[in-house]
């Protein structure tokens, strides 16, 4: 991975490829190692399931102090929460994934490299 012009992108084999919402096209770049794969996939879900979550928890927050009142308001704060710290979670739990991924790729293809002749 590498950043240029304030942007994340992946690299492989010299051509670089931004990276999208939910870790974007990585599944499809680490399918060469299997267990790179199974980084990227998890990584997939985690964000597909975790900005949502994390989106939609504050939005409950928001509307519990802004809208609401009294112990529905409350509760609607506190399940926005609850829900906000999960999305957060899981985005963390992705990226974690993604960089595993990345890794795992990166070193099951350095040690397919023939060595150097002394």
């Amino acid at each position: 991975m590498v950043i240029h012009n304030g942007a994340a992108m992946y690299v492989k084999d010299g051509k670089e490829q931004p990276i999208g919402p939910f870790s974007g096209h990585l599944e499809a770049l680490v399918a060469d190692v299997p267990a790179a794969a199974v980084h990227a996939s998890t990584a997939h879900t985690r964000f597909v399931v975790g900005v949502p979550a994390y989106v939609v928890g504050l939005g409950g927050v928001v509307v519990g102090i802004a809208v609401l009142s009294g112990p529905v308001g409350w509760l609607v704060i506190g399940a926005g929460a609850a829900a906000s710290g999960t999305g957060l979670g899981l985005m963390g739990n992705g990226l974690t994934h993604a960089i595993d991924a990345v890794n795992i790729h990166n070193d099951a293809v350095l040690d397919l490299r023939p060595l150097p002749v002394p």
